[in-house]
């Protein structure tokens, strides 16, 4: 099983960081602007349409994940972001960037692929389903910080669209070299349990599937704002021009290091206080970027924000297993459309308000309503979980269980 987990695990983080490749906009969207005059909407939107085909594909990928082997998920995956690059790279304009490019290819291919990920994952790993997932979007995180510099500096020798144009390439030939590499892995076995009969509506009714939606949705604006705006916040601050491009790499970094940590740690300590934890940091983040004293104070404030937007995606596979068991990849599909809800409407928000510090003020004070949510959905479940966690006591042993069938 040790080797079996090796050989599952390995491509599926490298496929993973393929498809992070969602994060490199961010650092073409000033040369897409100032070349071929796009207007600030439309950049927020190529960014936005990720994760609208995210949600979407998450929510069908894992109800499919339910249904069917895992590997056969992640070609689907492989294949969505092969048409979408295709399409985008041969007739390059804001339509097809929306559509091709940004939801299908790396929004509703990636996630059909992170759900497959996810299953293969826990199959080999079953009691370390929160380090699993964690280490699954963290890898996606990652890559901006491989990924970034790269595309910058290609941006700004051979053009924004050529730099995509190569690496995209790039990472879709390593994507499908990792599903080859991929073994085959059995359906679950929950499926063979009638869990794939339970309806989506009565999943969304238990309470830990729709307040983790919300503080979902809540927690990850303020990241995904600074994904797309960050470099040209920076570059309007009377600060050396090489201050931009580090707050996006910080930015990159931050993501994937809130999504490991996040992941891991909610398998120790549970999930409300790693929440706690990430809507603190959000705060933070908006209080350094409304009154950036320095460049350290704007590096640190960007990291601060990478972490409040990775750290929400990394707590989903533990909140998903310990919210419904019995179908699992499901929940993991409905939470993860609150988190891409979050993410979707972070950088709209962010542009309505002005694109200035303000904006920054208006995405961090959505954490208000994130502590508010956390302490009725503590009290909501106290007597029901153990040390007021969201987490439910059964969870190990649900893990133990799980450990045993396979």
């Amino acid at each position: 099983m040790r080797l079996l987990a090796v050989r599952v695990v390995i491509p599926s983080l490298i496929l993973q960081f393929a498809f992070g490749m969602v994060y490199v906009w961010g650092a073409v969207a000033p040369y897409v602007r100032l070349q071929d005059h796009w207007s600030p909407l439309l950049i927020s939107a190529v960014f936005s349409a990720g994760p609208f085909g995210y949600g979407t594909g998450i929510l069908i990928g894992g109800r499919l994940a339910d249904l069917y082997p895992p590997r056969r998920l992640c070609w689907a995956g492989v294949g969505l972001m092969a048409i979408g690059f295709t399409i985008a790279f041969l007739i390059p304009n804001g339509f097809t960037f929306v559509v091709f490019y940004s939801a299908i290819a790396l929004g509703l291919g990636g996630s059909v692929a992170l759900a497959g990920a996810l299953a293969a994952g826990t199959y080999t790993l079953p009691t370390r389903v929160g380090f699993i997932g964690g280490a699954l979007t963290g890898s996606y995180g990652l890559a901006a910080i491989a990924q970034v510099p790269i595309v910058s500096y290609l941006a700004s020798t051979i053009g924004w669209l050529n730099a995509l144009r190569l690496v995209g390439i790039s990472m879709a030939a390593l994507a499908l070299c990792m599903v080859l590499l991929m073994p085959p892995i059995p359906r679950p076995q929950r499926t063979q349990q009638g869990s794939d009969r339970i309806p989506l509506l009565k999943l969304v009714g238990r309470e830990l599937i729709w307040t983790g939606f919300l503080l979902e949705a809540i927690a990850s604006p303020l990241g995904s704002y600074a994904f797309v705006a960050i470099a040209a916040y920076v570059r309007g601050l009377p600060l050396a021009l090489w201050v931009a491009t580090v707050a996006v790499i910080a930015v990159a970094t931050g993501n994937a290091i809130g999504r490991i940590v996040s992941g891991t740690a909610s398998d120790r300590f549970g999930v409300t206080p790693v929440f706690l934890v990430i809507l603190i940091t959000n705060v933070l983040a908006a209080i350094l970027l409304q009154f950036p004293i320095n460049a350290a104070t704007v590096l640190f404030a960007a990291l601060a924000a990478g972490i409040s937007f990775g750290g929400p995606a990394g707590l989903l596979s533990r909140l998903a297993s310990a919210s419904a068991p019995d179908a699992p990849n499901s929940a993991f599909g409905l939470l993860f459309v609150g988190y891409a809800f979050g993410v979707f409407y972070g950088p709209f928000l962010g542009v309505a308000v002005g694109e200035n510090a303000r904006s920054w003020l208006v995405l961090g004070s959505l954490a208000g309503i994130g502590f508010l949510l956390l302490a009725v959905r503590t009290g909501m479940a106290k007597g029901l979980f153990s040390k007021g966690e969201l987490v439910p006591e059964v969870e190990h042993d649900v893990d133990n269980h799980d450990s045993e069938t396979h």
